[in-house]
């Protein structure tokens, strides 16, 4: 159930292992996909071609683009947990201010009455340089928790300001936003995310004297560097011998999305990575966006019910003006539902639908378009 998913989401941290292995398994799992086939009204039509990760998280970008950057590293990169460290030598200057706090620590643990602590990250500090980080399924979290923040502030300051009532709304598109935004959907400290892809770049030791906009760079030379189609998802993902994207065709999504670079392709677990068999169907446009739609044929009750507990109901938690329309909610459904994370729960009977579009060209009022469009069919389809 999504309860599960967003709570391991928040909760746990995936420590990788057997890379060889897994570098092999992404291979192989590009393969099996784009050569898969999947029927689709009548019609067959192939798996498109797949982007293919890297087989190390430090081959996103050459250490030669890298060096060109920051200049030259003090070790070759070495990946650690699911990013990539990458080591610069440590100046004089830096050794010099070390080695005065550590003399200042000393004093004080001589003083009289002083701890005798230990100091672990003086006696072992952190790596001289930063990690880089490829998220390809990252699903904005944070971004949903920020929004409602921003929501509720907006309307504390509307309550405190009279005229503020009278104040026009500014409006921006979202081209416009990310020129603004050096590219990104969604800025981070140094990086930040375009559609369903998430890239950071993080200083290690906290004295570490680089010019933060080189980081900057780092983060907009891998983003550039990713093809602009799906990747495969390697590993294991549920099987669903219905056709997740029977419900909504090419023409219909693309009335809503703009121009799909590809045809509607099946996606495994909860994310936008290709898996032949897989529950979901994605609808990709350029800037790797892409609408996840995921039909639950069953226990849909259930489903609406835990991510209601755990996102609230839309007219209450959004806090956004996207499709806020007098027939905003009105459809063909029982009960419209937010997820944490962002993704839209629509109900008919115990049949429910879930539409993941915080990574897509579209907004709320876009997804509702397309729900419209799916329930019908999703309630109709025989078991």
């Amino acid at each position: 159930m999504r309860f599960a998913h967003v709570a391991a989401t928040l909760l746990t941290v995936v420590v990788s292992c057997g890379r060889a292995d897994r570098a092999v398994g992404r291979v192989a799992e590009a393969n099996r996909s784009s050569a898969a086939v999947r029927s689709t009204g009548g019609s067959t039509e192939a798996q498109p071609l797949l982007a293919t990760a890297p087989a190390s998280d430090c081959d996103w970008i050459p250490l030669a683009d890298v060096e060109a950057i920051v200049g030259k590293l003090a070790e070759k990169p070495r990946e650690m947990d699911n990013g990539c460290v990458y080591t610069l030598p440590i100046p004089q200057k830096v050794l010099d201010e070390r080695a005065k706090m550590a003399k200042i620590r000393e004093s004080i643990d001589k003083m009289p009455g002083a701890e005798k602590n230990a100091h672990p990250k003086a006696d072992h500090p952190e790596p001289y340089g930063f990690v880089l980080e490829v998220d390809l399924k990252y699903f904005g979290i944070g971004e949903v928790a920020a929004n409602a923040t921003n929501a509720t502030l907006a309307a504390w300051a509307k309550e405190q300001n009279d005229t503020t009532h009278a104040a026009a709304p500014h409006t921006i598109s979202r081209d416009s936003l990310r020129k603004v935004l050096n590219g990104w959907d969604w800025p981070a400290t140094h990086g930040g995310r375009i559609g369903h892809i998430r890239i950071t770049v993080s200083t290690l030791a906290s004295d570490l004297d680089l010019p933060r906009e080189k980081l900057d760079t780092i983060a907009v030379r891998v983003r550039d560097r990713i093809p602009d189609r799906p990747f495969a998802m390697v590993g294991y993902s549920p099987d669903e011998e219905r056709d997740p994207c029977a419900l909504i065709t090419r023409q219909e999504a693309e009335s809503v999305l703009g121009p799909l670079l590809i045809p509607p392709y099946r996606t495994g677990g909860d994310g936008p990575l290709a898996y032949a068999t897989g529950p979901n169907c994605g609808y990709y446009t350029a800037g790797h966006h892409v609408v996840i739609v995921t039909p639950h044929w069953r226990r849909g009750k259930a489903e609406v019910a835990a991510n209601s507990a755990i996102g609230g109901l839309i007219s209450s938690v959004s806090g956004s003006t996207e499709g806020q329309s007098a027939d905003t909610l009105e459809g063909p459904w029982d009960q419209a539902a937010m997820s944490l994370d962002g993704r839209l729960m629509l109900l008919k009977g115990d049949r429910a639908l879930e539409i993941a579009y915080r990574g897509s060209s579209t907004n709320e009022s876009g997804a509702l378009k397309l729900a419209r469009i799916a329930i019908p069919r999703l309630v109709a389809t025989k078991e």
